[in-house]
């Protein structure tokens, strides 16, 4: 059986692969999912705040070396995606166990956050990330994305997560 941090390891690694080859192409109105940030916001639902940072820092440092530098400079996406697997894990507590569709509203609602959090990163650096004409287009398509791809991101996280295959089923 691999150790968590193994299993995380392949849960990003596929996440990965997945957001280039294969959600890259995908796309509704020239938007596509935003998996990495998926992760993060599913590892802050399935393992608590600290676990969703991690993951979130991690998913983050991994599409910024995937990214050209013009698109997105080194460690923009990981302080994204730390600071909403970090909100996330907060909130999860509170809200997320009342109903079956409450963690795809949540994750929705974290994406559409997590690309408005991107974009005024990116403007403090300086980069014109709010004046894209169609930005509210890039909210909504990858908010509707990660909302419908959460249950089965929230899966493979909470997979990565536990180690007695019994907590597995959620």
């Amino acid at each position: 059986m691999l150790p968590p941090w193994a299993r995380y390891g392949l849960v990003l690694f596929t996440g990965l692969v997945l957001q280039v080859a294969f959600f890259s192409e995908l796309r509704l109105h020239g938007v596509s999912a935003n998996v990495m940030l998926l992760l993060a916001i599913a590892a802050g639902l399935a393992g608590g705040p600290e676990r969703g940072a991690l993951v979130g820092f991690a998913a983050g440092l991994c599409i910024d070396l995937v990214l050209p530098a013009a698109v997105s400079p080194l460690g923009m996406s990981a302080l994204t995606f730390c600071i909403v697997g970090f909100v996330v894990g907060k909130i999860q507590t509170t809200i997320i166990r009342s109903a079956w569709w409450i963690p795809m509203l949540v994750t929705a609602a974290a994406s559409a956050v997590g690309v408005v959090l991107y974009a005024l990163i990116g403007e403090v650096l300086g980069r014109n990330t709010l004046g894209v004409s169609n930005f509210g287009v890039i909210v909504g398509v990858v908010a509707l994305f990660n909302g419908i791809l959460s249950p089965l991101a929230i899966r493979c996280v909470t997979w990565a997560e536990h180690t007695d295959p019994r907590l597995r089923a959620v």
